[in-house]
């Protein structure tokens, strides 16, 4: 090849790669699992008190899988860290000994997932709620104690065992919100069925509408009770792409969602959004405050209406192991859904994360 030929030809490959939409295969695949760079932030391992617990109560069935299996699932997806919580239906029974002791379990388990792989796995913990004095002390341990990276909420809660009838943004909470507020906490929070929604679809099981729907009235009740706005120390991540609020822009936002572009930026000749008590900065600033995973959510239609929605610093990576596909196959899809080029993608995948968790950056 002559000389000029090699420079345009290696000119054309490096504009090529700064595009972004580098096609991944063979070297990247060896990179990712020779060099794990990527941070998951939803991946369940459940202490095996819980799993007896639901087992010997016939709760659920649900894919056990071994913490061996966890790190071979993370390596094939060049996961490097992975921030570990308890699957659903959460632990609270009827009996609050029983649910302070689950919390206990669950919390120890995990922290011994950290200690024992260092550098692998951070944890959310759980509170054993609707105890609220049970879930302050438990907080104080996790925290102090277990160096947790945050405290795990479901979606809904109250005193029907299984399953809720508050949500998140309910006064019953506010001791629990005064305290993460004070100590700035992360809350990782995770959809689970409600009382009022069980198999409304005879049929269709919970993840496959009610889970979007869930994450949606909480996210609108944190708003629409100003516990948002009142606790502004408090960042609230929420999984799957923010369930179905992305795709109600409109009724959230009202006139002023035509105007999104990429970034959550409002176009030129936007109105005013509508004045709101509860949220005296907008509804709009208390949505791009929360984080938002990508789990179960890489398609084209989620992961761009939701990034319209909010800057791109605000999007996480998750896989939700051991549910639905390999890490592997997350990475994939995120790539081939096509609403991220390359430097997007590492944003996501890694860079939000090491921002946003500080044990990442020890």
């Amino acid at each position: 090849m002559k000389p000029s030929s090699r420079r345009e030809f290696l000119g054309r490959l490096a504009a090529f790669g700064a595009s972004g939409f580098i096609p991944r295969g063979g070297f990247a695949a060896q990179t990712d699992a020779t060099h794990p760079r990527r941070i998951n932030v939803h991946h369940h391992l459940t202490a095996p008190a819980y799993v007896k617990f639901l087992t010997d109560n016939k709760v659920r069935d649900f894919p056990n899988k071994s913490v061996a299996e966890g790190v071979e699932d993370m390596d094939k997806g060049g996961i490097a860290t992975a921030f570990t919580s308890i699957i659903g239906p959460g632990i609270w029974f009827g009996n609050i000994a029983d649910t302070r002791r689950l919390a206990r379990e669950c919390n120890e388990f995990a922290a011994k997932l950290v200690r024992d792989h260092p550098g692998r796995f951070g944890m959310f913990a759980s509170l054993p709620l609707p105890d609220i004095d049970g879930s302050l002390r438990e907080m104080e341990y996790a925290l102090d104690t277990l160096k947790a990276d945050g405290i795990y909420l479901f979606t809904n809660f109250g005193q029907t065992p299984l399953y809720g009838d508050k949500y998140l943004g309910d006064p019953a909470l506010a001791p629990i919100y005064e305290e993460l507020n004070r100590r700035r906490v992360i809350v990782y929070t995770h959809p689970k069925d409600n009382y009022c929604c069980r198999e409304v679809v005879p049929g269709v099981n919970g993840p496959t509408i009610e889970y979007g729907t869930d994450t949606t009235r909480a996210i609108a009740s944190l708003l629409y009770s100003g516990t948002a706005a009142k606790y502004p120390d408090v960042t609230f991540i929420f999984s799957h792409g923010g369930g179905t609020m992305p795709y109600l822009a409109s009724r959230f936002l009202g006139g002023i969602a035509p105007y999104l572009q990429d970034g959550g930026v409002l176009k030129a000749g936007a109105p005013a959004e509508a004045s709101r008590p509860t949220m005296p900065k907008g509804m709009l600033y208390e949505l791009q405050k929360f984080y938002y995973d990508t789990a179960q959510a890489e398609n084209p239609l989620s992961l761009g209406a939701l990034r319209k929605l909010v800057p791109l610093r605000q999007l996480l990576f998750g896989t939700d192991f051991p549910f639905g596909a390999g890490a592997a196959e997350h990475v994939k899809n995120l790539q081939v859904c096509g609403v991220f080029n390359a430097q997007e993608l590492r944003a996501i995948e890694r860079d939000n994360a090491i921002r946003l968790l500080p044990r990442l950056r020890s």
